[in-house]
């Protein structure tokens, strides 16, 4: 008796188990019949065949180049096993170099149990592959087609409906009381309400997004949704006559220039921190964050507090105004920086690093082996057109891998051009110093890595360092980080040119 696995598969998640019970029951009665004897059984639920990327499916052909004691793979049908013909030619021809056959328990297949070429079974598994996919093509086909109509009558586009709408007759209409909800939201951001507040007051109201509390994330995907102001896009097409316009346009385009500088640690829509995300407490730890507020004379105020303080009221360190804050920080880095021999250091390192990366052809090589494995897929595309499987998802594949061999090649192209620039070091010095006075945020984001704020004094580290402050000595030439000690109105500045170096350079190049 031969050993077997079998593999079963459906579809759709609105088939069920019941599907793979019928499957392995027919194989088991055949196996049974055959003299098989099943050893294992590969499932995958829910997983389309029109590709390979099933999780049970390529388990299966993994074990089979393994010394595992089996020799067929046994399905109800060779549509089960896939219904894209090359793959289904490549996945067949993985499993015969191992020494494995491909068996159908309904179907006749091209080889026998026994290894022998079934005549007539080559002939009808190629029909049985080509209906297979012709079947998925065609399907996919008329679900786009029904898809578009629908788009191009105006009527619901399908997927979930969104909140403030319902459908009626298969076609989207307002429903007023959730629309006011999201015009609510909408103004209510525009008025500087954040997210966090805006849901808390929506939870406190009772309202609920789909049976459950409101989410951020949901409020900002409603906030970003140009289908409230009556527009929805699909695959460059503009239907205007699909979702009936909830809120004004003045208000979404007013609400999409807060969203983008309503960035993580900047508070006040208005003006950017520079320090967002950088500045931690000395003393509880908590992030610092930018806030705003405006004074008793209506003064508009901007600084830095202890996230503690603001939400739980627990952290004695002080406010800091913004602008003196931020210029400290840039005013020390500029000092450590700007120094002539600190600038002709980091430009002789900068020229090196780039010599090396140009020596290193890493990067070429593994576009090099990808651009082969590409022709080979290739090649494997143009045996099986050979062999007479020639369908319409043939020409697209071949189509896609011809198309991806000529983007490999342009980008071969150009990490051999990278071997041939030329780079001045002169430029790269002229380069450092222009970055250091018009771009803070470069420098900030880019060189230091944190920022703790003691109520007598700031501990500056800069990127690409591994430990914390050893010591106080400036002469300690063994320091692997550099501090900035503002202590008491007396400033001292210990640095290692050689992380400056791995700082700038770093960001120059990448």
């Amino acid at each position: 008796m031969k050993n077997a696995v079998i593999y079963a598969r459906y579809s759709s998640e609105r088939q069920n188990d019941q599907s793979i019970e019928g499957q392995l029951h027919c194989c088991h009665d055949f196996a049974s019949k055959n003299g098989l004897t099943i050893v294992d059984t590969y499932i995958d639920r829910a997983m389309t065949g029109t590709n390979d990327n099933r999780p049970a499916f390529q388990q299966m052909l993994s074990d089979c180049s393994k010394p595992v004691p089996w020799n067929i793979v046994l399905v109800y049908a060779i549509d089960r096993f896939g219904r894209n013909s090359i793959e289904i030619a490549v996945n067949k021809q993985k499993l015969k170099k191992n020494g494995k056959t491909l068996i159908s328990a309904t179907q006749r297949t091209s080889e026998n149990i026994d290894g022998t070429k079934n005549l007539d079974g080559i002939l009808l598994e190629n029909v049985y592959i080509g209906l297979a996919e012709y079947y998925s093509a065609e399907l996919s086909q008329k679900v786009k087609r029904g898809l578009k109509e629908n788009r191009d009558k105006g009527l619901s586009p399908g997927g979930p409906i969104p909140f403030g709408y319902k459908s009626e007759n298969k076609k989207l209409i307002v429903d007023e009381d959730r629309a006011q909800i999201v015009l609510n939201i909408f103004q209510q951001f525009s008025q500087g309400k954040i997210a966090k507040d805006i849901v808390q007051e929506l939870s406190d109201r009772g309202i609920y997004y789909n049976g459950k509390p409101f989410a951020i994330h949901t409020i900002y995907n409603i906030l970003h949704a140009e289908k409230y102001i009556g527009k929805y896009t699909f695959e460059g097409v503009d239907y205007p006559n699909i979702y009936p316009a909830i809120v004004p346009k003045t208000l979404f385009d007013k609400v999409q220039t807060i969203l983008k500088l309503n960035k993580l640690g900047n508070k006040d829509r208005r003006v950017e921190f520079l320090l967002k995300r950088k500045l931690f407490c000395g003393l509880c730890g908590h992030p610092i964050n930018g806030e705003s507020g405006t004074s008793k004379s209506g003064k508009r105020k901007h600084y830095y507090k202890c996230s503690n303080r603001k939400k739980y009221n627990n952290c004695d360190l002080t406010i800091f105004p913004k602008e003196s804050l931020e210029n400290t920080i840039l005013d020390t880095t500029y000092k450590v920086l700007n120094d002539t021999g600190n600038i002709d250091i980091i430009a002789d390192a900068l020229l090196e690093r780039i010599n090396k990366n140009a020596s290193n052809k890493c990067t070429l090589n593994v576009l090099k082996q990808e651009r082969d494995n590409t022709k080979k897929a290739w090649d494997n595309v143009m045996k099986a057109i050979e062999g007479g499987i020639f369908t319409s998802g043939t020409k697209t594949r071949l189509e896609d891998l011809e198309r991806k061999i000529s983007e490999l090649d342009c980008k071969i192209q150009i990490e051999e051009c990278k071997e041939q620039r030329i780079l001045r070091r002169e430029d790269i010095t002229e380069f450092i110093k222009r970055i250091l006075l018009e771009s803070p945020s470069i420098i900030i984001r880019n060189l230091i890595q944190k920022v703790i704020v003691f109520p007598d004094r700031l501990e500056i580290y800069y990127n690409y360092t591994e430990n914390p402050p050893t010591t106080n000595n400036p002469d300690d030439t063994n320091r692997r980080d550099y501090l900035f000690d503002k202590n008491l109105g007396q400033e001292q500045v210990y640095i290692t040119k050689e992380n400056i170096i791995i700082c700038v350079a770093t960001y120059l190049i990448r």
